[in-house]
């Protein structure tokens, strides 16, 4: 396993956005939507989200639809993990 895995997984996240589950609707990071929802709406949740691409199928994925595995340096998305199983996903 590489010592500087937490690297690896930033270099691997396309973007970063923000989502606001009570309103239902996605801020960019840059957007000065986001400071203002957190100020003015502060019983909203505003919930960072990781995009990534899936490192077996190639799919973009979000966070929570994905793992990282620090063996493969890669995300792969639940799908390809099912498929494949958890054993090979873990495996280099």
């Amino acid at each position: 396993m590489a010592e500087n895995w937490v690297d690896e997984r930033d270099k691997a996240i396309l973007e970063t956005i923000y989502y606001c589950e009570n309103c239902n609707m996605v801020l960019e990071p840059r957007d000065i939507a986001v400071a203002r929802q957190k100020k003015v709406s502060t019983r909203h949740k505003v919930r960072k989200v990781f995009i990534a691409r899936c490192g077996h199928c190639g799919n973009i994925v979000t966070d929570s639809h994905a793992q990282y595995s620090p063996e493969r340096s890669q995300f792969w998305c639940r799908n390809c993990i099912a498929e494949m199983g958890v054993q090979s996903f873990h495996t280099s």
